[in-house]
């Protein structure tokens, strides 16, 4: 058994795990009430952050009468290995489970991923897939084990603090799916917007956080608003944290990016057109 594990680390949870999740709590079978399988990430040494970023399930046949579950090992280990192939930085960080509360099963599975985590101890995920509540809450596990010292042993299953983190390819994916749920009643499903629409929509949204700063800045100074140290402090490492550039650098360096990517746009859209007229030839020449 390993030593416990560290209460005060991070934990970083990627919203892809939570819709590989979903998507495969949709499609178990018919008689089966829960899914569950493996997750993996990165554990940073430096900063002592864990993050998951990626998941794969693992068919199983669970008999909760008497708390043993049979896990295909054989096809666990073939996705592992795929996995590893193409992403070698992730490694094994525990598992996944569908359901409200830690399941009788949970010990045979931490013994089992005790042994793939290596050195490590595992981490169990549980997610509650029904969204009765409407909202998706995930919870993180660790076994801590408890007992008389000399005598019985057993495990107990202690939350973690778990924070959601996303990078600007999920953003963008994020908040077009909030503005979609913003819009029920809109049957067609949202389209991924251009890039040049998304760079205009980000300085819209970026002049609206500005104007609202300074309009907290103005009060503040007209004294119509009690300062708060924690949004002083939050602003100056803002500031501090942009660089200082003038107008015109400024000016010249948005304009050379900018011109980058309407090339990119250009050639995409070449290359897209003319996959398009191969595959009319192709049809023409086939009939």
């Amino acid at each position: 058994m390993t030593s416990n594990f560290n209460i005060r680390a991070k934990v970083l949870l990627q919203p892809l795990v939570l819709f590989q999740i979903i998507d495969a709590y949709e499609r178990r079978p018919k008689d089966a009430k829960q899914v569950m399988g493996t997750i993996l990430g990165r554990n940073n040494g430096k900063n002592g952050h864990i993050e998951i970023t990626n998941c794969f399930t693992v068919l199983h046949k669970e008999q909760p009468d008497i708390g043993r579950i049979d896990l295909d090992i054989a096809y666990a280990t073939d996705i592992l290995e795929l996995n590893m192939l193409t992403c070698p930085q992730e490694r094994v960080l525990g598992w996944f489970s569908t359901g409200k509360s830690v399941s009788r099963s949970a010990t045979v599975l931490h013994e089992y991923y005790t042994r793939e985590c290596g050195e490590g101890q595992p981490l169990h995920l549980l997610v509650d897939a029904t969204l009765k509540t409407q909202r998706l809450l995930p919870r993180l596990y660790c076994a801590v084990e408890i007992g008389v010292p000399g005598g019985t042993k057993g495990l107990m299953f202690s939350m973690l603090p778990l924070e959601m983190t996303s990078g600007n390819s999920e953003m963008v994916a994020l908040r077009l799916m909030e503005k979609q749920s913003l819009h029920p009643a809109t049957k067609q499903v949202g389209r991924i917007l251009p890039e040049l629409v998304q760079v205009v929509e980000g300085t819209k949204d970026m002049q609206q956080r500005l104007d609202l700063v300074l309009r907290y800045i103005n009060d503040v100074l007209a004294r119509k608003r009690k300062p708060d140290n924690l949004v002083g402090r939050a602003l100056h490492d803002a500031l501090s944290s942009v660089p200082v550039v003038d107008s015109e650098n400024f000016r010249l360096m948005f304009n050379a990016n900018l011109r980058d990517m309407l090339m990119a746009i250009t050639l995409s859209m070449m290359i897209k057109t003319q996959l398009q007229i191969s595959e009319k030839l192709s049809s023409m020449h086939d009939h």
